[in-house]
């Protein structure tokens, strides 16, 4: 699981590239940088984090300055803002490498959050016990 800087290192390191500023992709909005949940991601159909927060949408911090532009291999984006800027990424092929641009650990209180650590967990123990991860 990475996390912000985490995300995007997952993706530099299987080869992908990151914009170096977004600001330029908020001329319309205000970009929003809050430990607080007030920005809005949209996950996409299909994806691991989809059947994690069993939701189409939800709400998040942010506190970044980059995202990831080019993918990395094997990676695919699985969450997003209205404006295109990529707020998460999943492996296609490894059991469970998630990376998000929120920080999730700052909202412990916000029960939706606390979905992606359980699941963490989970995926882990049925690594440790050799059961794949679904």
């Amino acid at each position: 699981l990475g996390i912000c800087r985490g995300a995007q290192l997952i993706n530099i390191a299987l080869g992908g590239t990151l914009h170096q500023d977004i600001r330029i992709f908020y001329t319309e909005t205000p970009q929003i940088r809050s430990i607080l949940p007030r920005k809005q991601v949209y996950l996409t159909k299909n994806s691991r984090l989809r059947k994690i927060f069993n939701v189409e949408s939800f709400p998040v911090n942010s506190l970044h300055n980059q995202s990831v532009k080019k993918l990395g291999l094997d990676l695919i984006i699985t969450a997003r803002e209205k404006n295109k800027i990529t707020q998460a990424i999943e492996h296609t092929k490894h059991p469970f490498m998630i990376g998000v641009q929120w920080h999730p650990e700052y909202l412990p209180h916000i029960k939706i959050q606390q979905k992606l650590f359980k699941s963490l967990v989970d995926a882990s123990k049925k690594l440790r016990e050799n059961i794949p991860v679904i």
